[in-house]
């Protein structure tokens, strides 16, 4: 497969091959036009002087040579060979590679002047082959110098290529490929991949180490109470069932959190963007309607001014995911909803309930993780209760390019 520098250079000799041909071909042809006109033009001259002079009726040999030396020292004669000086009754039709001119005499006759081209078809030759060679050489000259500025050009690439190559074999590698700003930028990019890519895999091997070690006593548990079971005729197989569907419940809850927190990290990998608070507010109003609905729980929304902040949107979208499915899933049934808002800050009041049926993801999510998230996403969650409501209050600030709060 070729390489993109290769097919640069192809390309540029190529079309040089192609623009030189048609220069070349169009200098030749006007020089060769230009010669033909200049004979001729001699031709007629020569026609000129002589019917001027009234030669015509004495015409000799003598006459002609004297002629022709006084074009010898001019170039309007440079050219002219085998000159013929005839009178005749009619132009012949058989001399189509001579170059001819004709004036007319008494009596219907016809002064005829000939020369071959034999000479002016050698000048073009030679001036063929002499412009031939030049734009071979000119050619030959502005191709290194244009092979070098290429290769100077994509060495830097070649650099960034032999680094990825490399990269493999050895992390430690750093590129230094400095060049145009297209290449710079390049580099930039290729290392920020590589970084996403190695924190990535970074994240990959935490995850498994975390989620060995969160599940390694709630597994060690239930392994326990199976073993107790099966060796232990007189335990109740009801209590063993209740207790063990709790151990796994345990395990599934600490894999969704676990999983939950992962994806916000790797969401946060993502460049910061603003983020309009009421319309994702509503966006999860919306998203959760079928459960209100079910519930016959309605919600009062009172925005007193909207507001956006500057922070990782998919990260943002699923705390709030979060923190709305918690108080919708424990709001009490046929009751209303409370949402105030104010800029950079939400209050939301909702009548307590006993727990739904519908297991959702993010309803695994206790309070502790939200408040665990709070550093890194720049927000503070707040909650209180009494005997008849809870009480949620999250407060927002956008995050500077540092990623601190504002």
């Amino acid at each position: 497969m070729k390489s993109m520098q290769s097919n640069i250079i192809s390309f540029f000799f190529l079309s040089i091959l192609v623009v030189m041909s048609f220069i070349f071909a169009y200098i030749t042809y006007t020089y060769y036009a230009e010669l033909e006109k200049n004979a001729k033009g001699s031709l007629e001259l020569i026609l000129s002087d002589i019917k001027r002079a009234q030669l015509s009726k004495t015409l000799d040999e003598e006459n002609l040579q004297n002629f022709l030396k006084e074009l010898q020292g001019n170039r309007l004669g440079e050219f002219l060979t085998d000159l013929k000086l005839e009178i005749v009754d009619s132009v012949p039709s058989d001399k189509r590679d001579d170059i001819f001119v004709t004036t007319n005499l008494a009596k219907g006759k016809i002064l005829y002047l000939s020369s071959s081209l034999t000479r002016l078809h050698q000048e073009v030759i030679h001036f063929t082959l002499r412009n031939l060679a030049f734009f071979a050489v000119v050619i030959l000259i502005f191709g290194a110098v244009f092979i070098i500025f290429v290769k100077g050009q994509f060495k830097s690439l070649h650099c960034l290529v032999e680094f990825c190559n490399s990269y493999r074999n050895d992390h430690t590698l750093e590129p230094v490929c400095d060049g145009t700003y297209e290449v710079k930028s390049m580099r930039n990019a290729i290392l920020s991949l590589i970084d996403t890519n190695d924190y990535l895999c970074d994240q990959r091997q935490e995850l498994f180490k975390e989620a060995a070690h969160e599940l390694k006593s709630p597994i060690a548990v239930l392994k326990a109470r199976i073993s107790l079971f099966e060796h232990d005729d007189t335990m109740d197989k009801k209590s063993f069932v209740l207790d063990s569907q709790e151990d796994i419940a345990h395990i599934t809850s600490k894999l969704k959190e676990l999983i939950f927190l992962k994806s916000i990290e790797w969401d946060m990998q993502l460049p910061r963007e603003d983020v309009n608070m009421e319309d994702n507010c509503k966006m999860m109003q919306d998203a959760f309607e079928p459960i209100l609905r079910k519930k016959s729980v309605m919600v009062d929304s009172n925005w007193k001014e909207s507001f956006v902040i500057h922070t990782y949107k998919e990260a943002m979208q699923k705390v709030l995911q979060a923190v709305f499915e918690n108080i919708f899933i424990h709001t009490k049934a046929n009751s209303t909803i409370l949402v105030e808002a104010k800029p950079n800050e939400i209050f939301i009041k909702n009548a307590i309930g006993g727990d739904d049926d519908i297991p959702l993801f993010s309803s695994y999510i206790g309070m502790k993780m939200i408040e665990r998230l709070a550093p890194k996403l720049a927000y503070e969650y707040k909650t209180s209760s009494d005997e008849k409501y809870f009480y949620t209050q999250l407060i927002f600030h956008s995050m500077d390019v540092n990623g601190c709060a504002i």
